[in-house]
């Protein structure tokens, strides 16, 4: 749905749980630049002065192209997490959990779902 900078930047401090809150001003340029890259479109309400964005095809095409290779990232970075636990000898499980709480941390609203996954590969590594 169209959105104006302070929307924009209401859903970003939401989505943070208030750890960050960008200005209008970093808002409004990165939406300039959006636009004269076609990502974004700017929507006029009859009747109001408030400027409203949408997010163009070429610009969902992009994010989901970026979204897919933010997620081969977070796998590889895992790997590596595992992997550096193991050189140093440490405590794997251990290092797993406290990356878990992180993680829940930082996905509140998602628990359900990420803790029972992390705990049968602390499980799974346990027993190795």
């Amino acid at each position: 749905m169209p959105l104006s900078g302070t929307d924009i930047s209401d859903q970003i401090t939401l989505s943070t749980h208030g750890e960050w809150r960008p200005s209008p001003g970093s808002i409004y340029f990165i939406l300039k630049e959006l636009l004269s890259l076609q990502m974004v479109s700017e929507v006029i309400s009859p009747g109001s002065n408030v400027k409203r964005y949408i997010t163009t095809d070429r610009g969902r095409k992009m994010l989901s192209s970026f979204l897919k290779v933010s997620d081969r990232v977070l796998k590889r970075q895992f790997v590596f997490i595992g992997v550096a636990a193991q050189i140093a000898e440490n405590d794997t499980a251990k290092i797993l959990v406290e990356l878990a709480e992180l993680i829940v941390d930082s996905a509140k609203g998602k628990e359900a779902k990420i803790k029972p996954a992390l705990n049968q590969l602390i499980s799974t590594l346990k027993e190795l």
